[in-house]
């Protein structure tokens, strides 16, 4: 804390009767006993007399590993030494408090030096390229109704602790993480005060680890301080994940889940709403409006979209599923795909019968022969058309061979086939038109058959 033997005594005495009595073993129990994460409150680890240029880094790495928020109160004399540290500390998104500039005793000073201390660590937060937080806590915890208005002036909140397990007076690691997990109040205000800048800073570190597992095991979750010094509930980022559903007959559902990326100490909730796309609302499924609300601690949550069966062979087909209206969280990955597939079989085609009669010697005819398909699809189709002697051979008509494209939507086409004179006197004869290779289309036993009658004598 780099304070002389006095002043740590002076920290003592203030400290004096912070940390609860505690049974022997509770603390053990606790960590045995499977609980909602949050649901015991929330812990702000702050950390004092930093920035060290060897330790604060290794305190910010195992933090941010975790993703533990937390609030670092600096001391400007130190920031002015190694300003690269707050920047560090602010760009990863902790809070940067002030904890004056040589670490004075704030009652001992005039009003202008308590103003001046504190405005100096102020601007050496600035200058550093950190976030200076409005709260300031005072060294030794040396405060008084002075020093609360002087510090209110300059529009900063006073921040003190309700737990101290004295880590600056050299304990080990094991104490100092056993003494703070002791301190912990179920649904009440937990502000640890722990230290990042003096000689016994080492073991905090070691103790760091051990603390933030055994508050998540006993249901607790972490939390910055915010402008007030109040911890403030972690605000977790949400998302929603794509889907997808193959259409049954009576209908089925989509299932896409929203998540959160940290569980939280009260209830969030966000709003779900699909938004057409290729699918249609009221068609395809049915639409969705509604908000989906996270317990505490939850971290999931499921959301059904019901999909109709609509009897149409069809290409999958997709809507929006999107998050908006966030409270108590924010919003990361705001829409997600919902894909429908079709379980309908590809539509019969039919291929209708045809008559012609039989040109004179010096003429030709035409026949159309129609193609049509039981049922609309909303796919492209496509096959190939051939005809097939069968008592009127290849002289009686010329031979076709063609590939036929259906948009979605059509229904049907026809074919023109030429037939032709000869001077052979003959009955009635038929050869065949005949589907194959077809793609999105039944094609079994698509056959027609075409008459040709004698001409009239």
């Amino acid at each position: 804390m780099r304070v002389a033997r006095a002043s740590i005594l002076l920290c003592g005495v203030l400290l004096a009767g912070t940390l609860p009595a505690v049974a022997p073993g509770t603390a053990r129990a606790a960590s045995s006993t499977a609980v909602v994460p949050c649901s015991r409150g929330l812990v702000a680890l702050t950390f004092d007399d930093g920035p060290d240029s060897v330790l604060t880094p290794s305190f910010l790495t195992i933090l941010r590993e975790r993703r533990v928020p937390a609030t670092f109160f600096v001391v400007g004399s130190r920031v002015r030494a190694d300003p690269g540290v707050v920047r560090r500390a602010s760009e990863q998104g902790f809070v940067v408090g002030n904890h004056t500039y040589g670490h004075e005793s704030l009652p001992s000073l005039s009003s202008a030096g308590v103003k001046q201390t504190l405005l100096r660590t102020r601007r050496a937060i600035r200058d550093a390229g950190g976030k200076p937080a409005p709260i300031m806590r005072p060294p030794y915890g040396a405060v008084d109704g002075r020093v609360r208005a002087l510090a209110a002036d300059l529009g900063m909140a006073t921040v003190m602790w309700t737990i101290d397990p004295r880590d600056w007076s050299g304990r080990s690691s094991a104490a100092i993480a056993s003494s703070t997990l002791a301190g912990l109040r179920p649904g009440g205000t937990n502000i640890v005060v722990l230290h990042d800048g003096v000689g016994n800073s080492r073991n905090t570190l070691l103790a760091l680890p051990r603390i933030i597992r055994g508050a998540r095991e006993r249901g607790y979750c972490f939390a910055a301080l915010d402008a007030r010094g109040r911890p403030a509930p972690p605000v977790p980022r949400s998302r929603i994940s794509d889907a997808s559903a193959t259409e049954r007959p009576g209908g089925t559902s989509m299932r896409a889940v929203v998540t959160l990326d940290r569980p939280t100490s009260r209830r969030t909730s966000v709003r779900v709403r699909t938004v057409q796309g290729t699918a249609t609302a009221g068609e395809d499924y049915v639409h969705l409006d509604r908000r989906v609300y996270f317990p505490v601690g939850s971290r999931r949550q499921v959301v059904d979209v019901r999909v109709r069966d609509d009897l149409r062979d069809e290409r999958a087909e997709r809507l929006t599923l999107r998050l908006s209206h966030p409270r108590g969280m924010r919003i990361a990955d705001a829409r997600g795909v919902g894909t429908i597939h079709d379980n309908d079989p590809p539509p019969r085609l039919n291929v209708q019968d045809a008559e012609v009669v039989e040109p004179t010697a010096t003429d030709t005819a035409e026949v159309a022969v129609g193609l049509r398909l039981a049922r609309r699809s909303e796919r492209w189709v496509s096959f190939t058309v051939t005809t097939r002697p069968g008592t009127a051979g290849e002289g009686d008509f010329v031979p076709l061979s063609r590939r036929i494209t259906l948009a979605p939507g059509e229904l049907g086409a026809r074919v023109v086939v030429t037939v032709l004179a000869d001077d052979v006197e003959e009955g009635v004869e038929t050869f065949e038109v005949v589907v194959t290779e077809g793609r999105n289309v039944d094609t079994a036993g698509a056959v027609g058959v075409v008459t040709i009658h004698p001409p009239p004598k």
